[in-house]
């Protein structure tokens, strides 16, 4: 597999390379904000080294990471975007709203899923999603599956009204900003990713220090989430379709532990081929959350 790979790219650069040497091609890569921009720009920017020296001067990479999830789909809308790390309910309402195409999904460990959880401090005395009334609440962002779209659908399906059911709810904007709040008992509770359905790997986990996560707790788990994609603009994928899936199957080559760029950029050990259809399950979640 991994051979077939990479004669895929090598015979994608001896036919890029000669027309585009001269003339790079400006790529606009745009990364999603799950963390403070500072902690991920340094990652996001290996990607972007690491893609044009794979492609030798035939492309340069401008990195874009917006302030708010939307901002991604809004670039790609205005013609200043030509791929996206976009989080699955991004991805669904650019490939509608703009015609985004996704290219690659993630993997981590062995799975290309991942699930929401509700959080909340082992202290608090909440054991279930129901022990929440009266309480208050940080999701993400309204363009965040795991940090708003499934749990809030889950609780939909469950007869729980989110707007009856809390005091107050909050955007944290951020996952690490969601967990900390938790953490800070700024909120009872927050929705963030997880990375297993086992109370062992999360947002908590990842952006706490270990006696930190260690005081938070999940208490609710989404069904399986399909993972984050890598999509291209419909314009672009128009113009350099060779170039579109050579740029994938360079990606496509970073693997941990061989290579960090992409665990130190979102925790993701490896990519695959995905198709528009795998995130139907995504858009039913988004139609029974009421977006």
């Amino acid at each position: 597999m991994k051979r077939s790979l990479f004669l895929l790219l090598a015979l994608l650069m001896f036919g890029l390379s000669a027309g585009l040497a001269q003339n790079p091609v400006k790529v606009r890569i745009g990364f999603n904000p799950t963390q403070n921009s500072d902690q991920l720009r340094p990652a996001a920017q290996a990607i972007a080294d690491y893609l044009e020296r794979r492609f030798q001067g035939a492309i340069e990479v401008e990195v874009f990471i917006p302030t708010e999830y939307r901002g991604l789909i809004e670039a790609m809308r205005g013609g200043n975007l030509d791929f996206a790390f976009f989080p699955p309910d991004g991805y669904v309402i650019a490939n509608q709203d703009v015609g985004a195409q996704v290219l690659l999904k993630s993997v981590r460990g062995s799975s290309p899923y991942y699930w929401s959880a509700i959080v909340v401090r082992k202290d608090s005395g909440i054991k279930s999603v129901r022990d929440l009334e009266g309480k208050t609440i940080a999701w993400v962002d309204k363009n965040s599956a795991a940090g708003y779209v499934f749990p809030r659908a889950a609780l939909v399906a469950e007869k729980l009204d989110p707007d009856k059911l809390f005091a107050k709810q909050t955007f944290a904007g951020r996952h690490d900003a969601a967990v900390l709040a938790v953490l800070n008992k700024s909120v009872d509770a927050a929705a963030t990713f997880a990375n297993d359905n086992r109370n062992k790997s999360g947002a908590w986990t990842q952006f706490l220090k270990p006696e930190e996560a260690a005081q938070l707790t999940a208490i609710f788990y989404s069904k399986p989430i399909p993972g984050d994609t890598f999509s291209v603009s419909k314009q672009f994928y128009t113009k350099y379709p060779t170039l579109s899936r050579g740029i994938a199957a360079a990606l496509q080559g970073i693997k941990t532990p061989e290579s960090k760029l992409l665990f130190n950029l979102y925790r993701i050990d490896y990519m695959i081929p995905a198709q528009d259809s795998d995130y139907d399950v995504v858009r039913q979640a988004r139609k029974v959350a009421g977006q």
